[in-house]
């Protein structure tokens, strides 16, 4: 097989396809050099001439060994390469003139095809902008997005290259365009579809297709029912990638983001790398679904962009943009997790005068959480207790949930719980039923009515739920949530949603959202939780944005450990943590107390993050993180194994003493051993049981 395309390589997508020859192929390669090479001397005299300046100080050569390539006409295609920053990859776009203008794309990392000739394209107000299509101009340009960011580390530092194309749909005559990012480790397209001033689009549907290479396996987040759709809430399995059409009871479409593991280079190795299919940057546009099906023309199983609308289609306010459609490249286990980062630079960033000064008030924290272990909201006394919990164990917040509307004078109750909390520094967040503020109507009137009681009752934050599906309705309440939660220095968490798609940069108030299989899970009839899905979960669920598992319960933890248990609440990210143990039982029962001051220390968000041997998803997570000048380690596992030394890398040229809780023994379900000093040299055994985890706190030594 060739780098793109192998021996054939296929013009088209949506329209029929026609296979170029070797023989073409090299006689196209030739003449695409030719052409690079003039445009690349043209270029060197003409720069003013760019409609988009992709560096000032960038060699003049660059220009000619990245500028997007066009064929000539006798070639029956427009190519496009786009490179990388650092030129070790790309992605190739062609346009067919015989297909139609149809383009479809294929991306190489590090001088390997990742992906297969995949259809791009969008259908707005009866035009199939794909097929029919011809280039009318087209520009690059380079954007660096820096920000601060919260989670696995404080800020967020990414280069991209860019390419817009711009065509013309023939039979309507309509424009539109293409426009394209690439990272190191990470293309990215949307479309852009101009209507009429004060006019809307009616989106029909996407041909946007995500086709990897042969002889791939992916993660998928299953659940054999309706649910699987509506709340993302699915356990994670790895399966072949052919497949997907038919491995769910739920059908064909699967919940991004879809983590494939590229095929070893080499017989008998692992996985060489991962690709990552989602989304980023959602809004003023329905969520993105990946239907799997087999192609038409015998080229595989692919996976094609499908909405909860179906053929129905939804409208777009003004000119239609579509949210990023993403393919990520991860060379490791660290840059899976750091697939966040990626999603959140192609989002719009925050609004500085919404946002000024939000340190304020967004603050991230540990909750206490009655529902959990009752099954129900407590009555205000028990609220009460509640918040007095969270007080005593440091946490920041107390979560009143379902229920609280049937108490005797609710907002009366309210106000004394928040009065009560704020003299003890906890803030109070409130569950709420999505369909009480769904209505748009006069700017969601209902909605706003019903934040500024919020505020005048003293609440911190609210938790909103049950939107069970990625409509564009919900994605416009959603938005309109996050707005007006803002407006008002109010903290939002969604349950019973889909998938992060970037949301925490735009609106940092969203410390995070469910659509993720959590621990609440324990107490129904499709649980447990299993420590499989635990382990799969930091690479592929949580790689996308937090996710509010509500992790740590010992008095139900299914099959895993009690150290397992207490390890997911180091491992797996949210910087709105809602544990769901009940707070009297930490605070009280012995068995918990060789645990308690690492519960009531831990951290939410982090200054780095390190993925440590011998992590592999599904089987095994060993997660090293940074607070200040501390670090914690927390570690999950399936099948029993035995850690000879852990890696102490990260701690560097520092001394450390450590706190480790392990799995107990004769009785006790947790065990704690203080070592008085290590260093990166020392060597610490770790020996886990099935099912097992670790938690090892690193506290430096004051000289």
């Amino acid at each position: 097989m060739g780098k793109l395309g192998g021996n054939s390589c296929l013009l088209g997508g949506l329209g029929k396809m026609r296979r170029v020859s070797i023989v073409d192929r090299v006689c196209r390669g030739a003449w695409i050099w030719c052409f690079r090479l003039v445009n690349g001397l043209m270029l060197c005299g003409s720069l003013k001439k760019l409609r988009y300046s992709i560096s000032r100080h960038t060699h003049p050569l660059w220009y000619f060994l990245a500028f997007p390539m066009i064929t000539p006409i006798a070639l029956a295609a427009t190519l496009f390469v786009l490179p990388s920053p650092d030129g070790k990859s790309r992605a190739e776009l062609t346009v067919g003139a015989e297909t139609g203008g149809a383009p479809v794309y294929r991306v190489e990392f590090d001088g390997r095809a990742v992906t297969k000739d995949a259809a791009m394209g969008i259908s707005v107000d009866g035009v199939d902008f794909g097929a029919g299509s011809k280039v009318v101009s087209s520009g690059t340009g380079r954007v660096v997005e820096k920000f601060p960011t919260r989670g696995n580390h404080r800020e967020v530092t990414l280069t991209f290259n860019e390419l817009a194309i711009s065509l013309r749909d023939q039979s309507s005559g309509r424009d539109w365009r293409i426009e394209a990012r690439m990272s190191n480790d990470a293309f990215a397209w949307r479309y852009v579809v101009p209507v009429k001033k004060e006019a809307r689009g009616l989106v029909k549907g996407e041909a946007s297709e995500f086709r990897p290479v042969d002889n791939c396996r992916v993660w998928l987040a299953e659940r054999p029912n309706s649910w699987k759709l509506k709340s993302y809430a699915g356990y994670w399995m790895r399966a072949e990638w052919g497949e997907l059409p038919k491995i769910s009871k739920a059908g064909p479409v699967q919940c991004p983001p879809l983590v494939v593991e590229l095929p070893a280079i080499r017989a008998g190795e692992k996985a060489d790398g991962w690709l990552v299919f989602t989304e980023a940057g959602l809004r003023n546009y329905s969520g993105m679904r990946l239907r799997a099906s087999g192609r038409a023309d015998g080229g595989g199983v692919s996976t094609i962009a499908d909405f909860t609308e179906g053929a129905d289609g939804f409208f777009v306010e003004g000119d239609v943009v579509s949210p990023w459609r993403v393919v990520k490249f991860a060379r490791s286990l660290d840059s899976l997790v750091d697939t966040t980062d990626l999603l959140e630079a192609l989002s719009p960033a925050a609004d500085a005068a919404l946002f000024a000064n939000s340190d304020a008030w967004v603050r991230s924290g540990r909750v206490t959480w009655h529902w959990w272990s009752k099954r129900r909201a407590g009555t205000p006394a028990e609220e009460t207790h509640m918040m007095e919990c969270a007080a005593k164990l440091g946490f920041e917040y107390s979560l009143v949930d379902e229920g609280w509307l049937k108490w005797d004078d609710p907002w009366a109750r309210v106000r004394e719980l928040t009065a009560a909390g704020k003299k003890r520094g906890v803030g109070i967040l409130l569950w709420r039923h999505m369909r009480d503020v769904m209505n748009p109507e006069n700017g969601y009137a209902d909605l706003r009515a019903y934040f500024d009681k919020l505020v005048e009752s003293g609440v911190a934050g609210v938790k909103i739920d049950f939107f069970n599906a990625e409509s564009k309705a919900m994605v416009d309440l959603q938005e309109a949530i996050m707005r007006e939660g803002a407006k008002r220095k109010l903290l939002v968490l969604f349950h019973g949603c889909q998938k992060p798609t970037g949301e925490t940069r735009t609106w940092p108030n969203q410390l995070s959202r469910e659509g993720i299989r959590g621990l609440e899970l324990n107490g129904m009839a499709e649980g447990p939780i299993t420590a499989e899905h635990n382990c799969a979960l930091p690479f592929t669920r949580l790689a996308a944005g937090p996710g509010d598992y509500t992790p740590l319960g010992f008095s139900d933890p299914g099959e895993t450990t009690w150290a397992h248990q207490l390890a997911s609440a180091v491992v797996l990210l949210s910087p709105l943590q809602v544990i769901a143990e009940y707070p009297p039982m930490l605070l009280e029962d012995e068995r918990c107390a060789p645990a308690l001051d690492l519960i009531k220390a831990l951290p939410v968000e982090w200054d780095e993050t390190r993925v440590l041997a011998p992590s592999a998803i599904g089987r095994c997570v060993v997660m090293a993180r940074r607070l200040g000048d501390e670090w914690w380690v927390g570690v999950l596992n399936t099948d029993a194994r035995k850690i000879d030394a852990l890696d102490l890398g990260f701690l560097g040229g520092g001394k450390y003493g450590v706190v480790m809780i392990s799995n107990g023994t004769g009785g006790q379900p947790l065990k704690r051993t203080e070592i008085a000093r290590v260093t990166k040299k020392s060597v610490i055994p770790l020996a886990l049981s099935q099912n097992d985890g670790v938690v090892l706190r690193f506290i430096p030594i004051k000289k």
